[in-house]
Formats: structure tokens, C-alpha cells, sequence
């Protein structure tokens, strides 16, 4: 019960520094592509969070494939969202 309670605090802080980030990118004086790593660095922060916390990854007692098949998924997510934005930026650089 306590496990879950400091999940929704944790989820609940990283999900308002990331508003806050969004709403407010001028307070920290930097410039928009380090505000992006910073969303991005808070969303891989916050999907930890609720793997650990919600769906209690780390705490099963059984043979680890589950957890294996996991990371293997998120690695795969990671790929394609890496490699997107990659290709939507050299597109935007070339097409200025």
C-alpha cells in the first residue's frame, strides 16, 4: 500500500515539472532543445516510476523472461521514437 502512495507522489512530481517545463520554458533560460531533453529525460523518469511502482516489475518471483520481454520492448519504443524525431529534424533542416 505504501509502495503505491510513493508512486503517485512520484508520478504526480514528475508529471508537474514536465507542465511546468511546457508552460513555462523561459524560467530556466535555456534553449528549446535542452527543454525537450528535459520532457523527455521526466517521461523515461515517469514510465520507471509506474513500471516499478504499479505494475511491479522488479518484485516478481518467477524465471525473469517477463522482464526481459519488457526491456526488449521498451528498447524497440525507444528505436522508433529516437529514430523519428531524428528523420523529422534532418527533414526540417533540409527543407529550410
Amino acid at each position: 500500500m505504501i509502495s503505491r502512495f510513493v508512486g503517485f507522489v512520484a508520478s504526480l512530481i514528475l508529471t508537474g515539472a514536465s507542465f511546468f517545463i511546457f508552460f513555462r520554458p523561459d524560467f530556466f533560460h535555456l534553449e528549446m532543445k535542452m527543454n525537450i531533453v528535459f520532457i523527455f529525460t521526466l517521461a523515461i523518469l515517469q514510465c520507471t516510476v509506474q513500471s516499478i511502482f504499479f505494475l511491479h516489475i522488479l518484485s516478481e518471483k518467477g524465471p525473469r523472461w517477463n522482464l526481459v520481454v519488457y526491456a526488449s520492448t521498451i528498447s524497440i519504443i525507444f528505436i522508433i521514437i529516437f529514430f523519428s524525431i531524428w528523420i523529422m529534424d534532418t527533414l526540417n533542416y533540409r527543407m529550410m
